[in-house]
Parts: structure tokens; C-alpha cells; sequence
């Protein structure tokens, strides 16, 4: 077995004095795909949020390709978020430029490439994600599969080593879903990535989930293999894949 590449162990915390997730332990092995999955308001863009460091737990402890998050300074902390992908549940495009203009910000931010290499990258990434003809377009003139396909892009632009992926299925018709779930499987496997993907659409953990953690009223119901949770005996798990 890999060392993890992440590991969370006893996280607890919450807003104000509300706790939210309660002792939450898990890990995340390279290359693997890991879904956080669970019925609205369980916690999963809560824990998300703390797995890219915008959130600060109660307690407990998140390490990140072998960095204890929760001590880096805000220098060691921009360093290492330069090896992480967000693909985030609206995509977070920026309206007023274009979708190639917005695929380069962090090559533009992290990198001291030429212009000319920043824009050979960009079409790169663009091409990976079957979206090359659209570098010119603005994103409102994108259907909502190609939004999400142009801000994949832009999180795979610096070639993360872990990629973490917000409602990626939100709001697409089930065949563009299914579309987009067979592009992360072919980014992680040409890329190596790491995916930490939070959903909550039963269709899409089928096809690309590796192993589960299952969040219930703040806790880890379960965690493990995905065949395991298809079976599984625990009411809410089970009533979650066959409702």
C-alpha cells in the first residue's frame, strides 16, 4: 500500500460553537479516486474547505503531501497549494475574459513562463479537455458541460498532484455527466493525479469512485472501498445508493 497522501485524523470543528464534523479520520493513497459523499447539510464542502486550507478545525490534525496543513506559514502554505487543483461546484470562471485568459491566471500567478509557452500550455490543457475551439469564447457563451470542462482545465493548468473536485456533476444532464466523470478518469490516469471529488449523485460514485467516505450527522459512517459500500448494511448507506 502507498503512503497516504493525505490523512486527516480526528478533525473536529464547525461554526461558532456548532459543531459540524465530528472526529473525522481518513486517508487518500496517490492516484487513487476518493468520493465524500452523503445527504445535504452532512458536512462534505465543510471538510472540503478544510482540505484546501480555507478553513481552520477545532482540532485535529490534515496532512498534505506530507505537510502538517495546520502549521505552515502563509508562505509555505501558497507553496504547497501550487501542487493542488480546485474544481469548484460553479466552475468560478471569470465572466469578462475569455476561457483561455482564464485557464492561464495561474500559469501567469505561479510561473515565470514567456507569454508564448503560458499560451501553448493553455491550448494543451484546452485540448485535453476537448476544448481547444473554445479558447477564444467568453463563458457565458459556453453550455454548462464546457463551463465545467474550461474551469477543469484551468485546474489542471499547473499539473496539481491532487485535484479536488466540488459537485463536478452538479446541475449537468446525466449524459454530460457521464461524459465528465470519463474525463477525470482519463486526466487522473494520464496525469497521475490524485482525486478528492465531493458529490452527492449516486450515478457518478459508481463510475469513478476507488473507495468512499460516507458522512452522517457529523460523523464517518463509513470509510472504505466502494464495493464494500454498495453492500453495505448500515441504514444510511444503504438507503443512500438505493433509495
Amino acid at each position: 500500500m502507498n503512503e497516504p497522501i493525505i490523512e486527516v485524523q480526528h478533525l473536529i470543528s464547525g461554526y461558532d460553537e456548532r459543531v459540524v464534523l465530528d472526529d473525522i479520520s481518513f486517508d487518500v493513497v496517490p492516484g487513487e479516486i476518493m468520493v465524500v459523499l452523503g445527504t445535504s447539510g452532512c458536512g462534505k464542502t465543510t471538510l472540503l474547505k478544510h482540505l484546501i486550507g480555507l478553513l481552520q478545525p477545532f482540532s485535529g490534525s490534515i496532512t498534505l503531501l506530507g505537510h502538517d496543513l495546520l502549521r505552515l506559514s502563509e508562505a509555505e502554505s501558497i507553496k504547497l497549494m501550487r501542487h493542488i487543483g480546485v474544481l469548484f461546484q460553479n466552475g468560478a470562471l471569470l465572466n469578462s475574459i475569455t476561457v483561455a485568459e482564464n485557464v492561464a491566471i495561474p500559469l501567469e500567478q505561479h510561473t515565470n513562463l514567456t507569454t508564448g509557452l503560458i499560451r501553448d500550455l493553455v491550448y494543451l490543457k484546452l485540448e485535453l479537455v476537448g476544448l481547444k475551439s473554445a479558447a477564444p469564447l467568453l463563458p457565458s457563451e459556453l453550455s454548462g458541460g464546457m463551463r465545467k470542462r474550461a474551469a477543469l482545465a484551468r485546474a489542471i493548468a499547473l499539473d496539481p498532484k491532487i485535484l479536488f473536485a466540488d459537485e463536478p456533476a452538479a446541475g449537468l444532464d446525466p449524459v454530460t455527466a457521464a461524459s465528465l466523470d470519463q474525463l477525470l478518469l482519463k486526466l487522473r490516469d494520464l496525469l497521475g493525479m490524485t482525486l478528492v471529488v465531493v458529490t452527492h449523485e449516486v450515478g457518478s460514485i459508481k463510475r469513478i469512485a476507488d473507495r468512499v467516505l460516507f458522512l452522517h450527522e457529523g460523523k464517518a459512517l463509513f470509510f472504505g472501498k466502494l464495493s464494500d459500500a454498495l453492500k453495505s448494511h448500515l441504514e444510511p448507506v444503504r438507503n443512500f445508493f438505493n433509495p
